[in-house]
């Protein structure tokens, strides 16, 4: 599947365009490439049906390009353009603060082409010596230089995930494979991932090692075994599928799927009853003499499914959610883990972007979009007047787009409720609109997008002195980009709750924000929504990340708020 890796190029061909100072068309090539990477189906098939130009954002001539990168494997535009600069500017842009004509700079100063050098000019102090540069910029690649790094290493969970779901799509649907599960940090839905990491059954191995490392889409054979081997894909990826016994299945699942921390808990249980737990099973070890040893010794009390394992440690099935060793085994040794959220049980979208913005779809297609998805209520949520980069509006275009609302909502062909606001944006001197736009809105999301000495204050008071009904990804964290706003959040989470304000949980995959962890701990305290955010109608895919995170998070159907009808939604807005 090479939907990230053609996805990545576009950001590249924009990012060397920016660099060139070519006016509208890097907006329309990273509108192109967020269209792509949020596809749900491989681009090849989308390819091979003729229907590249039916992809939001992508026009004739990036649909050539497109074609010509998927006929070849090259593309002569992009190599033309990396030619006249020759810097990876995929992994020098992730370092925040460091764009484009950033990385240009440094490229003509100083010969930065890749972290490497970018990390080297900094530890020297050559950055500092950099004509507009100085200590501030410096100090800036010095403190991130890491976290971009950490980017290299560890794949986006929502970039990951189509590339996880064909691959167990197209083994499952192989002859020679009897049960395939992808286990590890990606079944925890984890916000990143390493390596995919894929178990499975097989009569003949030979056969399903065969199928597995021969695939079109594997770029690299790393090692082949006859019950382990390892690849590497499109995009990078790399992937190892283990082959276990139909009878240790269950115990392989568990083992694989960790945490490690949750599945040293798991052997302690086993071993306070004189058992040993393993990937092989779960064994009755108490008349095994001292000099025994090896991984099935003692007689086997479960280990085919999940279920036997956990049943006979007297446990309830914990969903793999669960499983960081934050309270899940107490909760199903007491049968009061929780009934978590389900991707069904969610009833709306509260943000999302149209092209009154930055993003690549109309209001209408956006709400066709939301109705295949099966929702019943949208909030259009266009990024307000200082978002300018980002296409901010103004509030005449506001109007405008009020009034194509209102004429969506006579129309019968149109059966989702479209509800109408503004992404504003929270700054020092409070919201980046009037209170009479706010009145205009059916519901203002508020977000920060900056970083203000003093964050908490500045939030605190924007929630008590502005109609704000949801603030947009709490931490405004970018993963592997942007660290966290270091924010006293228990202080905000207590003033949004005095003033009715839910906090979003953000689906967004370098977003995932608010970030599991949080969401656990004040799900007591806090009212959540779970948005998309999306910029693209396949962007509203996105939604299954971020109920990943709420379930991660120990959340109920209850403690969503979008999983409630519109008018529930409303009234509680309204007080």
């Amino acid at each position: 599947m090479k939907n990230k890796e053609i996805a990545d190029l576009l950001y590249e061909i924009a990012d060397f365009l920016e660099i060139q100072k070519v006016e509208y068309k890097p907006r329309a090539y990273r509108r192109a490439a967020r269209s792509v990477e949020s596809l749900s189906e491989d681009i090849e098939d989308v390819y091979e049906r003729g229907e590249l130009q039916d992809v939001e954002g992508v026009g004739e001539s990036i649909a050539e390009k497109i074609a010509e990168y998927l006929e070849t494997g090259e593309l002569e535009y992009y190599e033309e353009l990396k030619a006249d600069r020759p810097v990876d500017i995929e992994a020098v842009t992730r370092v925040e603060g460091v764009g484009p004509q950033t990385a240009k700079t440094l490229h003509e100063e100083l010969g930065v082409t890749d972290l490497e050098d970018l990390e080297q000019a900094a530890r020297e102090g050559e950055i500092a010596e950099v004509e507009g540069f100085g200590e501030k910029t410096q100090q800036n690649v010095l403190d991130h230089i890491e976290m971009a790094k950490s980017g290299e290493e560890r794949v986006l969970l929502g970039r990951a995930f189509p590339i996880a779901r064909e691959l167990e799509d197209r083994l499952d649907a192989a002859d020679e494979f009897d049960r395939v599960d992808i286990v590890g940090s990606f079944r925890r839905r984890r916000p990143t991932v390493g390596d995919l990491d894929v178990l499975a059954t097989a009569d003949d191995s030979e056969g399903a090692m065969e199928t597995f490392c021969t695939h079109e889409d594997v770029k690299d054979v790393l090692s082949r075994g006859s019950t382990k081997s390892s690849v590497i894909v499109s995009g990078d990826l790399q992937i190892d599928l283990r082959l276990v016994a139909p009878e240790e299945y269950g115990a392989a699942l568990v083992y694989f799927t960790g945490s490690k921390d949750h599945n040293i808990a798991l052997r302690n249980v086993a071993i306070d009853r004189d058992w040993k737990l393993n990937e092989y099973g779960l064994f009755d070890v108490s008349e095994v003499e001292k000099s025994e040893s090896g991984k099935r010794v003692g007689e086997r009390i479960a280990g085919g499914t999940e279920e036997s394992v956990y049943d006979a440690l007297d446990l309830a099935w914990i969903p793999p959610e669960l499983r960081e060793e934050t309270g899940e085994i107490e909760a199903a040794a007491d049968d009061e883990l929780p009934d978590l959220v389900e991707l069904d049980d969610v009833r709306g979208d509260l943000q999302m972007h149209t092209r009154y913005s930055d993003g690549s779809a109309t209001v209408r297609e956006m709400a066709e979009a939301a109705d295949e998805r099966d929702l019943d209520y949208v909030l259009v949520s266009d990024h307000g007047p200082s978002f300018q980069f980002a296409g901010g509006i103004d509030q005449d275009e506001f109007e405008d787009q009020r009034d194509e609302i209102e004429r969506l909502r006579a129309d019968d062909d149109v059966e989702v409720e479209i509800l109408h606001g503004i992404e504003a944006e929270i700054t020092t001197d409070g919201l980046d609109i009037s209170e009479e736009w706010c009145d205009r809105c059916d519901m203002v999301v508020g977000a920060m997008h900056s970083t203000p000495s003093n964050p908490t204050e500045v939030i605190q008071q924007a929630f008590v002195d502005h109609p704000i009904d949801i603030f947009a990804h709490p931490l405004n964290r970018l993963i592997h980009e942007r660290e966290p706003l270091d924010l006293g959040l228990e202080a905000v989470v207590e003033t949004a709750a005095e003033e009715g304000i839910a906090l979003e949980i953000n689906a967004q995959p370098e977003r995932l924000d608010l970030d599991w962890q949080h969401v656990k701990e004040y799900r007591d305290d806090a009212t959540y929504v779970v948005s998309t955010d999306a910029h693209t109608t396949a962007g509203l895919d996105f939604m299954h990340l971020g109920v990943a995170q709420a379930r991660r998070g120990w959340c109920t159907a209850d403690d969503v708020l979008n999983a409630k009808p519109v008018d529930e939604v409303q009234s509680f807005f309204e007080g």
